[in-house]
């Protein structure tokens, strides 16, 4: 991973800096020949309120990203959003109440157990699926629940021990105990039946006396007023950015990351900056003035996968022949390829395009020598990758052309010496 840390005096010359990043990735994304798509992501464990990945679109990659077909709305599963849709959108397979499932969660002072009631089974592209914890999006119930601690496993225990008669008399509940109903849209016009049985939500709370000392609240609708959907964005979803898309989900490589950190580093370190006297609207001369106006570093932290993006690479431009590097990181542009018995024919078509005579910046090539079959050393140019070979063969010795090939744009051509320069140059502008 290729880091880069990027340290700026206000929040504006921080998103400046993030875009001019993000550009040079796309700059190195583009080079590579890689249709790197960005994606919105979270950004976890190291904080800041933005955050970017870069993702290269393919079968065996580990990662899933959401896309809408029909705008540029682009995320990780992890904040991918959806579309709650209205009865008519309803692709619910079952929406018994015996069907609901619920996920458990509890706040992090632990006072409050969430209760996210979802559907059992959907309909998706292969038919009937069904739905399982792993399928509730956090963020989604974080989106209503801030304190949400997701680290717990067994929310139910925790609570049921705060809530217990001997804990909430000490100073541990420090306030008063809640019981939080979130309801997917899809299960909404059985919201009532759902939560009738007691039992259902605190199956393990055996105590009546403390039932009444309990807060209950139902969420069905989220801050916009509508439905409630509580279930990780899945392919055939409707888009939350654009009124008629629906999104895919596409496997994926992830081979960059982008984070704005803003101060979440600088301000608990006391790590901080003086406005230069430029941009201070009081004196140049004033030194307390400058100091009064220090300010905590906005923080950028970014990455990208040195080591990935030649893997991506590979696995987006190889074919059966083998490898097909860009221009950007062949090991060479061109090879020249000559029969056994063409040496001295060879050497002069290297000069020719490494140096030429007019003074001009020459190709980065390089001459196949080796004392191998003139077939061995044509297959080795494919599997290694050249974006360009010079081959010096049967159609040098009846008409004294070389002949070109470039596997990469689907062109296989013969040119003279003397235009053999310019036409490779051409054909490395589009690699």
């Amino acid at each position: 991973m290729k880091d880069l840390y990027t340290f700026d005096v206000s929040p504006e010359a921080a998103l400046e800096t993030y875009n001019q990043v993000q550009a040079a990735y796309k700059g190195v994304f583009n080079a590579l020949k890689l249709p790197v798509i960005v994606a919105k992501a979270s950004s976890g464990d190291m904080g800041g309120d933005i955050s970017h990945e870069y993702h290269l679109p393919t079968p065996v990659g580990e990662d899933t990203v959401i896309t809408c077909d029909a705008c540029d709305y682009t995320a990780n599963t992890e904040i991918a959003e959806t579309r709650a849709g209205t009865t008519e959108h309803i692709t619910t397979a079952n929406t018994e109440v015996s069907a609901a499932k619920v996920w458990r969660g509890i706040s992090k002072d632990h006072a409050t157990l969430v209760n996210v009631w979802y559907p059992g089974e959907l309909l998706g592209e292969l038919g009937v699926e069904e739905m399982h914890d792993v399928d509730v999006s956090i963020p989604a119930v974080k989106a209503v629940i801030p304190d949400l601690d997701a680290s717990i496993d067994d929310a139910m225990s925790l609570w049921e021990k705060a809530v217990a008669p001997e804990s909430m008399s000490g100073e541990r509940m420090k306030r008063r105990p809640t019981l939080i109903n979130l309801v997917d849209f899809r299960l909404a016009s059985k919201k009532d039946e759902l939560l009738h049985q007691q039992g259902r939500l605190w199956p393990l709370l055996q105590s009546a006396t403390v039932m009444p000392e309990i807060d209950i609240i139902t969420v069905a609708k989220g801050s916009d007023g509508q439905g409630l959907n509580v279930l990780a964005a899945r392919s055939g979803d409707r888009c939350p950015s654009c009124d008629g898309g629906i999104l895919k989900t596409r496997k994926a490589l992830e081979v960059g990351h982008t984070f704005h950190l803003g101060t979440r580093y600088s301000e608990p370190l006391g790590a901080t900056v003086s406005i230069p006297a430029g941009l201070d609207s009081g004196s140049d001369s004033d030194v307390q003035a400058v100091a009064e106006r220090a300010s905590a570093m906005q923080m950028g932290c970014h990455g990208i996968g040195v080591s990935r993006l030649i893997g991506a690479v590979v696995e987006h431009l190889a074919d059966e022949k083998g490898l097909q590097w860009p221009r950007a990181i062949a090991p060479y542009e061109t090879v020249i390829v000559p029969a056994t018995d063409l040496a001295e024919e060879a050497a002069r078509a290297y000069d020719e395009i490494t140096n030429p005579a007019d003074g001009s910046v020459g190709i980065d090539a390089v001459l196949d020598d080796r004392k191998v079959s003139f077939p061995w050393k044509l297959k080795d140019a494919d599997l290694v990758g050249y974006p360009v070979v010079v081959v010096l063969g049967k159609v040098w010795k009846q008409t004294g052309n070389c002949e070109i090939q470039c596997r990469r744009l689907g062109i296989k051509e013969t040119v003279p010496l003397a235009g053999l320069r310019q036409r490779v140059s051409q054909l490395l502008e589009q690699l």
